[in-house]
């Protein structure tokens, strides 16, 4: 058993309906819930970008 094997104490109190992590995630599980929030991030700035592009276009080109 290295220290990978050993759960992920979070330092912050869950609160009851809150998406605060359990106390026992592992390495693996936080590494992965990370990059997927990187992904989310980075697919709504797109999203973002996107609709802001097209709506400038379509007040100054009309």
């Amino acid at each position: 058993m290295g220290p990978e094997a050993t759960p992920f104490e979070t330092p912050y109190t869950p609160y009851p309906g809150s998406s605060t992590p359990s106390a026992h995630v592992g390495p693996e599980e936080g590494k992965h819930e990370l990059w997927s929030f990187f992904w989310l991030a980075l697919l709504n700035t797109l999203i973002i970008s996107v609709a802001g592009i097209v709506t400038w276009w379509y007040v100054h080109a009309h």
